[in-house]
């Protein structure tokens, strides 16, 4: 006894979906606004666990109590996201001192600080005045990024943004 098989090809209602997809695929600035503010979140998290996005601990501090990166807050609330459609930037703008380099770069990447026009760093801890030839900062990275600059996005990270894609264009959420 043979067995017979049956395929029916339902193009309308396959050329129906495909045009769905393409419409919610037009204007993805929902979508890439909604992943930057769960990076945002996720970033900041970092910040109040001490951690990089892959989970290593930041380098303890040397010259004052309490947790790296969090003596004032600012670059952590400086943290921000910008989307628009088929992007997302996040990042800060924070700046050092009056100079054209990054404070979050400086964090992220460490540092070597040395005086540009005096012999010796002059600064404040605690109160207390300290004098310095340099200061090391050592890297405490709470961007998802390598030195070069890549994305270097975290498994759990990266599985979060593909189910936002996911529920923008209406494809269920991946496991």
């Amino acid at each position: 006894m043979a067995t017979q098989i049956k395929v029916e090809v339902l193009a309308d209602k396959v050329e129906a979906r495909i045009q769905q997809l393409q419409a919610k695929a037009a204007d993805t600035s929902r979508v890439f606004a909604t992943i930057g503010r769960v990076l945002v979140n996720r970033i900041r998290l970092g910040f109040a666990q001490g951690r990089s996005p892959k989970g290593a601990p930041w380098a303890p501090l040397k010259s004052r109590l309490g947790q790296p990166l969090l003596d004032k807050g600012r670059l952590r609330r400086s943290i921000s996201s910008r989307a628009g459609n088929g992007f997302v930037e996040v990042g800060t703008n924070l700046r050092v001192g009056n100079g054209s380099a990054s404070l979050g770069a400086v964090h992220q990447f460490g540092a070597t600080v040395t005086p540009k026009k005096a012999k010796l760093l002059a600064f404040r801890i605690q109160g207390r005045l300290v004098f310095a030839k340099k200061v090391e900062i050592p890297a405490r990275p709470f961007m998802p990024m390598t030195p070069a600059g890549q994305i270097d996005m975290p498994p759990a990270w990266s599985k979060g943004i593909l189910q936002e894609l996911a529920k923008h264009l209406g494809l269920g959420v991946p496991a």
